[in-house]
């Protein structure tokens, strides 16, 4: 399960001096200042304006900023470290729903013409919530404060290093300072596991247990809540949709009842999706028309077809032809078999990536091509016709069906995708297990904010892309 379940916020920070300074309560003051300057924004265009409703609409934004911080707090902002992107979106979607509300009241009064400093307000409110926060994770990250050392709690064959188990990233928050075998503790009584444990470090503790070691795990899961523990839980539930996750609880049942909900199960949104694959895939053609033009000419250059079509697997399985430019010699196919045939060093990274580096197939254009990610862009007709869309899996390959695994199922759920989380997380470096487990946690988690995220964070790919 790729969240985490917390039974108290832990308040350790770091090693440094800085460990008194908790950045998640920073993080309530930078909010505080974000909500009381856009209240000033706000007196001010009453005041240009001339408003007659300036003071009751003041009073009602600074009671509105209140709820949004108290609704913060109860979303855990203030006591987790949170991905920026879910961070994003909750801020977000809070002062849009602020701002709805307001304007109701307004529309209410009958004052509707004192909705637009209303809504440069919220709109400033939002954009200095995320400046702010993202300042204080700038500074604590630079005084080496954001990453909060745990102590993990794993499997023996998943202890040979700590970060084998919670990787340091920007995400959670978290970084594994060591790591400790859990299958040891099923013999000690509670009284003796308590202790060991507590000698184990001064650090909250993250536990992760796999099937065989998760009765131990909620044996001292308990214990540890029992004692008022600040620790970590991320029980053997396996790779598990966590977008449409709800957490039910009944006193004085001693657990929890996850409800799991179909991401994909949501009409409006998938017809979203679908509009929009077609709108922007059309202003795109058009927009690079002339740039698609001079691609064509330059690849034909060498008397080989401009445009190559390799046959990949879609949607409920179908197969259809997916557009590239043709950014490798003639006879490419030819040549990777005498490669492969030839050199085990390279064959054996062809079955580990389905890719090779410094690739003798590809031709110079191709090659700039490639670096610059325009080689997919024929892609977007595909996603005209609805054999992919902007945004999933990477398509795949009828012969890498089998090396995809038990993934191939939620694979074929959606349509394959021009970019995705594959393109977006280290391509170069993933092996094609890792990138089937990406396509998975895509499949099982989707959202529309989350397509957003990834087509921003391609844009950045391609700008500052280092080839592939």
């Amino acid at each position: 399960m790729s969240s985490r379940i917390e039974a108290q916020a832990p308040s350790f920070i770091s090693d440094h001096a800085s460990r008194k300074i908790n950045p998640l309560q920073v993080f309530v003051l930078s909010d505080m200042s974000a909500i009381s300057l856009s209240g000033i924004l706000l007196q001010a265009l009453h005041a240009f304006g001339g408003s007659s409703h300036a003071q009751g609409e003041l009073a009602i934004f600074f009671l509105f900023g209140v709820f949004l911080l108290g609704w913060f707090n109860a979303q855990g902002h203030y006591r987790t470290r949170q991905p920026v992107t879910g961070a994003t979106f909750a801020i977000l979607k809070a002062c849009l729903l602020a701002l709805s509300a307001q304007l109701a009241g307004l529309a209410a009064y009958g004052a509707l013409d004192q909705a637009l400093p209303l809504a440069a307000s919220w709109i400033s409110a939002a954009t200095l919530i995320l400046a702010l926060r993202l300042g204080v994770r700038a500074l604590f990250k630079a005084t080496g404060a954001w990453l909060q050392p745990v102590t993990v709690l794993a499997p023996q064959d998943m202890t040979l290093s700590p970060d084998s188990v919670i990787a340091s990233n920007k995400g959670h928050g978290l970084r594994a300072e060591r790591s400790v075998a859990l299958e040891p503790f099923s013999q000690l009584s509670d009284a003796a596991l308590l202790e060991h444990v507590q000698a184990l470090s001064n650090r909250p503790l993250f536990l992760a247990p796999n099937a065989d070691t998760q009765q131990i795990a909620a044996r001292l899961a308990n214990l540890l809540t029992a004692q008022g523990a600040a620790f970590y839980y991320r029980p053997a539930l396996g790779s598990i949709s966590n977008e449409s996750l709800d957490l039910v609880t009944f006193p004085p049942e001693d657990g929890l009842i996850l409800s799991m909900q179909d991401p994909l199960e949501r009409p409006v949104a998938r017809a979203l999706k679908r509009a929009f694959d077609i709108c922007a895939s059309l202003a795109t053609l058009a927009f690079l028309s002339p740039v698609l033009a001079l691609i064509l000419i330059a690849i034909r250059r060498d008397g080989g077809p401009a445009l190559f079509s390799q046959k990949r697997l879609g949607a409920n399985g179908r197969v259809f032809g997916c557009l590239k430019f043709r950014t490798m010699i003639v006879d490419a196919e030819a040549k990777l078999e005498e490669i492969l045939e030839t050199d085990p060093e390279r064959a054996a990274q062809w079955t580990a990536y389905q890719k090779l580096d410094d690739d003798p197939r590809i031709t110079t254009v191709g090659r700039f091509l490639r670096m610059t990610s325009l080689d997919e862009l024929p892609q977007l007709i595909n996603v005209l016709k609805g054999d992919m869309s902007l945004v999933g899996p990477r398509p795949m390959t009828l012969d890498q069906r089998e090396a995809y695994g038990d993934a191939i199922m939620e694979y074929e759920r959606v349509r394959p995708g021009l970019t995705g989380l594959w393109q977006v997380n280290g391509r170069n470096q993933t092996t094609f297990e890792e990138r089937a487990q990406l396509d998975r946690f895509y499949v099982r988690n989707w959202s529309l904010w989350r397509d957003a995220v990834i087509v921003i964070r391609t844009v950045r790919e391609v700008l500052f892309s280092s080839g592939r």
